[in-house]
């Protein structure tokens, strides 16, 4: 009998424009909260979710959703 394991982790980096401190402290929580509830709607489990200047998600994707997609003409 065969196993199969898999565990594809995605490492998500972005910044705001010009890399400006634009997200003030006090709604920092907010936004992680935020992007989390993004990811766990589309399946996805969050594993971390902030930052500093650069700010990062780790997501967790499920093997149930591909890695890539055929692109529809």
């Amino acid at each position: 009998m065969s196993h199969t394991y898999v565990s594809d982790l995605v490492h998500c980096v972005f910044s705001t424009k010009e890399r400006r401190n634009l997200i003030r402290p006090e709604v920092q929580s907010d936004l992680w909260a935020f992007l989390g509830g993004i990811a766990h709607k589309n399946g996805f489990k969050a594993l971390i979710v902030g930052g500093t200047e650069n700010h990062h998600v780790l997501l967790a994707l499920p093997a149930t959703i591909p890695l890539a997609k055929d692109a529809i003409d």
